[in-house]
């Protein structure tokens, strides 16, 4: 425990650090005679308990920073009395409350963090006030307890740059209204229970480099201009219900380096601007009915160590310079296997599975240096969590 004497001798102190060390039991309610504090950090601790409503009485707070401790209980509702508060971090504890609507007052907050806690309940319509947010990380925010997304809980905050709420239980649909949020770069609602189609509107968030809706109930097909207007980096829509061509201006930006749609029903051809995105790394298109000449469509991505696709295996592939190893097998592959570079002493285990001609195999052992695998198989776990670089 923080001793007593500190709380009456450093009644000056501003700055409050004890990060990262083996502090344990509960914080004591004396911590509000630290009046003058501006920043107080206690992450990476072992304290434990509620957090105490006196907290609400350090006026000229900035930084508050509790996470990865063991604080259980309520989030004061007290703390919407710190007006100058800028940061908020509580993640990664046993909180089990709902998020208390007076955290509506701290109009100064820009980085609220709740994640990995026990959570539940609805977003508080006290989302709508802050327009001055630019991170709301709840990842893993409610994981025991379904909520739901409502227009006037969080469209108003147009200034939002990353909106991380990946692994919950999610429901309803995405609002039109997203569309405002032009200020968006991240948008992450992977593993969650979302579902309907995709509002028209998505396609508006001019700023957006990275979407990640994997592993919900989505349906129908993706807006047609969606992709036109920024300059798309990630996209990952794996394991839904959509259907349709994948809209043609996707790549436009030509910037695209990771694009996952495996496991829904897509049709048609694919984009042919993916022919110029050169940075492409990590492509899934299993799992799907697309049509026509995937060669053609995809072309050669010199940067690409991961490819998952099914149809016929594009002969540009053996031209791919970073491609290490591979392992197509047991997918729906069909025709020639492409002769000469990467595959020209190719296993056949690496075909096992599919209805490709192999005599032009030469059976060999490859030694696996980068699995690109492209089995029919449950989600990498990367994807199940979510993109954890943008936890917070």
């Amino acid at each position: 425990m923080i001793p007593e004497w500190a709380f009456t001798n450093l009644g000056r102190t501003k700055y409050f650090n004890l990060t990262d060390n083996l502090f344990q039991g509960p914080l004591s309610s004396n911590i509000s005679k630290l009046s003058n504090l501006k920043h107080l950090r206690l992450q990476n601790n072992g304290f434990r308990g509620q957090i105490p409503e006196s907290i609400g009485s350090l006026s000229g707070l900035e930084i508050l920073e509790l996470y990865n401790n063991s604080f259980a209980g309520n989030i004061p509702s007290s703390l919407g009395q710190l007006r100058d508060l800028e940061l908020l971090d509580l993640r990664m504890n046993a909180l089990n409350s709902t998020i208390p609507p007076e955290l509506g007052l701290c109009t100064n907050l820009s980085h609220l963090a709740l994640a990995a806690n026990q959570l539940s309940g609805n977003l508080p319509l006290f989302l709508s006030n802050l327009t001055k947010w630019s991170i709301l990380a709840k990842s893993r925010l409610f994981r025991k307890s379904a909520f739901r997304i409502y227009s006037s809980n969080i469209v108003e905050a147009q200034n939002l740059r990353v909106m991380s709420l990946f692994s919950n239980n999610i429901s309803g649909i995405i609002p039109p209204d997203v569309g405002n949020m032009t200020s968006l770069v991240t948008l992450d609602l992977s593993t969650n229970q979302l579902e309907g189609e995709l509002p028209q509107t998505i396609a508006h968030l001019s700023s957006l480099e990275s979407i990640n809706l994997l592993t919900n109930k989505f349906s129908g097909s993706i807006p047609r201009d969606f992709g036109k207007y920024g300059i798309l980096k990630n996209a990952s829509f794996s394991n839904n219900s959509f259907a349709g061509e994948l809209p043609a201006e996707l790549c436009s930006g030509l910037a695209l380096e990771q694009l996952t749609v495996n496991d829904n029903n897509f049709t048609g051809s694919l984009p042919t601007c993916l022919r110029n995105c050169s940075g492409l790394t990590r492509v899934r298109l299993d799992g799907n009915q697309f049509t026509g000449n995937i060669t053609n469509a995809f072309g050669v991505h010199p940067k690409l160590v991961f490819i998952s696709l099914s149809g016929r295996i594009p002969t540009a592939l053996s031209g791919m310079i970073s491609l290490q190893s591979f392992d197509f097998s047991f997918n729906e592959l069909t025709g020639p296997i492409p002769a000469g570079g990467r595959f020209q002493n190719a296993s056949a285990e690496a075909f096992v599975g599919n209805s490709v001609s192999l005599s032009l195999l030469a059976i060999s052992i490859c030694i696996v240096a980068v699995l690109i695998s492209c089995r029919k198989r449950e989600p990498h776990d990367e994807e199940i969590k979510g993109v954890k670089k943008y936890e917070f």
